[in-house]
């Protein structure tokens, strides 16, 4: 009885010593200024500027590994999806986040200075520009990859950029992008 009741004790004692976890953060990440942001079209403050985040506080649906939040301004954007639809405030002192941010996707964003691909459809990349080739891939609404070229009727993509993050050179039909963003001069 005695080694029963004792074993008891240090049952309960070794329980009440174990630290009990923190919970989970739930709920949406809420990013709200603490004085006036600027608001960028991608994850860099190289980026173009959308304006301003004064007092608003916005969902964050993305966040990069260097601090950016990405959120959805709520306005029309005819020809954008996926993290294109996005616009990104850097987390600085001045910007206070929830506890739901813990739990938002860590995504790689669109980089500055390149031109890209908008995809609003099932999208097969092709090994050459032809559409007798092998698929590569195929991409889907929301995915992104860089152009480094563009020939008749094709564009030539480099495959490491972007969503689909394979090393390798591809192909997409002109006709079925959604449009080209980012520095597209001359494509």
């Amino acid at each position: 009885m005695r080694k029963f009741v004792v074993l008891i004790l240090v049952t309960l004692l070794v329980s009440a010593c174990t630290p009990t976890p923190p919970p989970t953060p739930t709920g949406p990440c809420a990013i709200t200024p603490v004085n006036p942001l600027t608001v960028y079209m991608l994850p860099s403050a190289a980026s173009d500027v959308f304006g301003t985040l004064a007092s608003e506080t916005y969902e964050a649906t993305a966040k990069t590994a260097d601090g950016f939040y990405g959120f959805d301004p709520g306005v029309a954007q005819a020809g954008n999806s996926g993290l294109y639809r996005l616009r990104w405030v850097l987390k600085t002192k001045d910007l206070t986040t929830s506890a739901g941010c813990a739990n938002i996707p860590t995504v790689v964003g669109p980089i500055t200075g390149l031109c890209y691909a908008m995809l609003m459809t099932d999208t097969p990349v092709y090994s050459s520009a032809d559409a007798g080739s092998s698929v590569l891939v195929t991409l889907h609404i929301g995915d992104f990859v860089m152009v480094t070229g563009h020939d008749t009727g094709w564009f030539t993509t480099d495959l490491n950029v972007g969503t689909a993050g394979m090393d390798s050179i591809g192909h997409i039909e002109e006709g079925i992008i959604g449009g080209l963003k980012g520095a597209c001069e001359g494509f």
